[in-house]
């Protein structure tokens, strides 16, 4: 089975690309290199796409509890700070890649753009760790925020927001927080490119990333593992946004059918010409803003209402 041709990437983004592969600093593909060179080489990428970081009031770092001991985060607070829910922010990188300084222009742009403080949780990857260990990482730190938010200065309700992997660990740990009874504490989610249905044969990476993250499990992966498998029977407001020249693109669309299918409110928004990951050029393609301003819309919506 081969892919299907995706659209030409937008001018300004290809350029942005083309910048970073002259300077060294292209994102890494794992299936070519040995583990640690590839997470070297994500590294510089993360490091060049953070070189410029939008203004915010302040940040913390904290260490808040994982499901097996401390685990690092980090809080962001903008300058006009809402305090009727803060915003949990759970990062992608194919949940092997990354941490709490991948995602500083995206975390910080999140803050500006809801006016709300924002937390990002620093999950166990993969391989070293295998499933459920990063969605229960997330599922721990989103209960002791919650548990601990008077403490934090932080309001008693979070948005769940996450992107790719990130995105599918959001939808695993609502279920999760949900059934234990919280459901009015997570009022909606936000998910930006999300790998939701789970690995895809005609994507080599998509096949290495879920293969380290399940281990084991990968033979047969589970249901509890995929996000297009989970119940959506009570699921809250849900924002999609992807580019239609991302190859997973499709996971975003499929999820917005079956939520559909049951009656939830949800939006999906496809941008032109943006690849996978494009929400990271928050500082250098226009359309990349636009992610954190239109989820802020849809979130204001859902808060208010």
């Amino acid at each position: 089975m081969t892919a299907t041709p995706l659209p030409s990437l937008d001018p300004l983004i290809a350029a942005e690309q083309a910048r970073l592969k002259a300077a060294g600093c292209a994102q890494a593909d794992p299936t070519v290199l040995p583990l640690a060179e590839a997470r070297a080489q994500q590294d510089r990428y993360f490091a060049a796409i953070n070189a410029r970081l939008p203004p915010i009031a302040s940040t913390r770092d904290l260490t808040v509890a994982g499901a097996e001991g401390d685990m690092r985060a980090r809080l962001y607070r903008p300058a006009i700070c809402r305090d009727d829910a803060f915003v949990v922010f759970v990062r992608g990188a194919g949940w092997w890649a990354g941490g709490l300084d991948s995602h500083e222009a995206v975390c910080r742009g999140i803050a500006n753009a809801t006016s709300r403080s924002v937390v990002a949780l620093d999950y166990r990857r993969s391989p070293e760790h295998v499933f459920p260990a990063q969605r229960d990482d997330v599922v721990a730190g989103v209960e002791w925020l919650l548990d601990h938010a008077d403490g934090l200065g932080l309001p008693d309700r979070a948005v769940l927001w996450g992107e790719s992997a990130g995105a599918s660990l959001c939808v695993l740990a609502w279920r999760r927080v949900a059934d234990a009874g919280r459901t009015a504490a997570l009022p909606c989610l936000i998910l930006c490119y999300g790998n939701l249905g789970g690995p895809r044969e005609n994507l080599p990476q998509s096949k290495w990333v879920w293969e380290q993250y399940l281990g084991p499990a990968w033979p047969n992966p589970p249901d509890s593992a995929i996000p297009a498998k989970t119940g959506l029977h009570d699921f809250p407001p849900v924002w999609l946004g992807v580019g239609d020249a991302d190859p997973l693109v499709e996971d975003s669309r499929l999820f917005a059918g079956r939520l559909a299918r049951t009656n939830r409110r949800h939006e999906l928004v496809v941008y032109p010409g943006m690849p996978h990951g494009f929400s990271a050029y928050v500082e250098t393609v226009p359309v990349a803003a636009e992610v954190a301003r239109d989820a802020a819309v849809f979130m204001e919506q859902v808060i208010d209402g």
